[in-house]
């Protein structure tokens, strides 16, 4: 579809590095507009000009004007009917889904009294802070979807934030913190988000926006709260916790904390939000209620009791599983069992959006995913498409590191060098692509559908936007600095990986019906 051409369009110009872009826009310009109607030469000069504002409105959420690209100039200056910035007409627009008004009504007590305690201090515009602790499954996302919905339908505009785009996806127009609020990515005791006072997004946060929404709080350092905080009381020129903004803030310290690479407990401690400034000052309401296993209580006081570290131990404090949800270990065959447990008739589900998102292995490391993902993938039925990366290190004049060593590295956060897909295999995206709204995000769950010789066509099977097809083209994308590396390395390569098989921080924030949990060494 043209809307999928757009995206892919602006998706090269950010991240490609393309030559020739006007001659690019020459030839696809007529492909890109299909979905416009046009019957004269002053309409098609109008549809220009909408397709123009269409990629600049995508540009910009990377701070990219079009000028440094050689497109054509609008015949007249984009302006919105009442001279409303596009940021917060876009949040003024933003659908309502009716399951979510209906929520408020089937609402348990405990949500129900988060949900009046919020709406009281919106009401009598207080400035609070609050925190939904709940464990996983008493329905953390289900209250805010209905505080959403009701706080939308009253005119408010109220930002919902996550810090992971799997979580993000999951709130009507979600988007992860770090993209909202132009946060950096190593952030420190003194950092400030990349917010100018006179932008449009001050002004949404300074005159429209009624309260944020953080989802998944827990991942986060403490050290981008406060840099926020720091941010919002420079914007709204007052000296109250994050400018007087009402913040709920919401997630389960039982689940994944901050990554501290090769950190201490004590560091790790130190890390989270309980430690920041503000925590002291934070109203903390419990969701107690375990609604996705409220027909196995047996089962929602295990996970409670291994969360709060309330398990019986025996050996060097070690907990048994029941022996009802275990496999035990007899060689590799033991994995073919957990798999088939999984995803039984594999051969019989190729391209099956709902059972590929309905299912997953998950393990703690990377490695043991790598095993996992490559095992299942040979099982699949269908023929391989092997995709190699371009690697390169910058600065490498002496060439002091050989391409095969380079083609070795599988740094986090980096696709393979050799990337094994199938027609109807599951895969997970590994950044956010061009506008994370728009439900490209870090862990979005993808179905291939099938690869051209520099592009995959994907279909999104998570969040709001499932269902969507996308293309995805080779874009670079650099090790990170904690890498463990003496150099910075970049690979040029689909940014997908397989996801039969995830890590547990990745699956962290999803629903997943059917899940095998692979264990091959202590988790703990």
């Amino acid at each position: 579809m043209p809307s999928a051409l757009r995206r892919l369009f602006v998706t090269i110009l950010v991240y490609s590095q393309p030559t020739g872009v006007r001659r690019l826009w020459d030839e696809f310009y007529p492909f890109m507009i299909e979905d416009y109607s046009s019957s004269s030469d002053i309409v098609d000069i109008s549809v220009r000009n909408m397709l123009l504002r269409d990629l600049n409105r995508m540009l910009e959420q990377f701070n990219k004007g079009t000028g440094e690209f050689d497109l054509p100039e609008m015949t007249s200056e984009p302006e919105d009917s009442l001279g409303i910035p596009r940021c917060i007409e876009d949040e003024i627009s933003i659908n309502i889904p009716q399951e979510d008004i209906d929520a408020i009504d089937h609402l348990n007590n405990d949500q129900m009294i988060a949900f009046n305690t919020i709406m009281a201090a919106i009401e009598g515009r207080e400035s609070a802070l609050f925190f939904i602790n709940g464990p996983g499954g008493t329905g953390k996302t289900y209250l805010y979807r209905a505080l959403l919905a009701k706080l939308r339908r009253m005119n408010h505009i109220v930002l919902a934030t996550a810090s992971s785009g799997i979580a993000a996806n999951l709130l009507p127009g979600g988007r992860t913190a770090h993209s909202r609020f132009k946060i950096p990515l190593n952030v420190h005791a003194s950092s400030m988000c990349s917010i100018s006072k006179q932008s449009a997004l001050a002004r949404l946060i300074q005159e429209y926006s009624t309260a944020i929404i953080w989802d998944e709080a827990p991942m986060t350092h403490r050290h981008v709260f406060e840099a926020l905080d720091r941010t919002f009381r420079d914007i709204m020129d007052v000296e109250l916790q994050f400018g007087g903004k009402i913040m709920i803030f919401g997630g389960d310290f039982r689940q994944v904390l901050p990554v501290i690479p090769k950190g201490t407990k004590s560091e790790l401690i130190q890390s989270s939000i309980v430690k920041a400034t503000f925590w002291a000052q934070t109203k903390i309401l419990r969701l107690r209620q375990n609604m996705r296993s409220i027909n196995d209580h047996q089962f929602a006081e295990f996970i409670l009791r291994v969360g709060d570290g309330s398990e019986q131990v025996i050996n060097d404090k070690m907990m048994r599983l029941p022996e009802c949800m275990v496999v035990p270990w007899e060689s590799d065959q033991s994995i073919n069992q957990i798999i088939d447990e999984v995803f039984p008739n594999l051969g019989d589900h190729v391209n099956d959006a709902r059972y590929m998102v309905d299912r997953a292995l998950i393990t703690p490391i990377n490695d043991d995913v790598d095993v996992l993902n490559e095992k299942i993938i040979n099982m699949f039925p269908g023929e391989e498409i092997t995709l190699y990366s371009f690697d390169s290190v910058e600065d490498d004049m002496r060439n002091l590191y050989q391409l095969e060593f380079m083609n070795s590295i599988t740094a986090g956060g980096l696709p393979p060098h050799k990337l094994t897909l199938k027609v109807g295999a599951p895969i997970m995206l590994l950044r956010n692509i061009i506008d994370p709204k728009l439900g490209l995000c870090n862990g979005t769950r993808l179905l291939c559908h099938g690869s051209y010789q520099n592009l995959i066509d994907v279909e999104i099977l998570t969040g709001q936007f499932a269902g969507t097809r996308v293309f995805l083209p080779r874009i670079p994308l650099k090790s990170a600095e904690n890498a463990g590396l003496p150099f910075q390395l970049t690979r040029k390569q689909f940014p997908v990986k397989l996801s039969f098989s995830l890590t547990i921080n990745k699956s962290q924030g999803q629903t997943i019906p059917h899940v095998g949990v692979y264990l091959p060494d202590h988790v703990f």
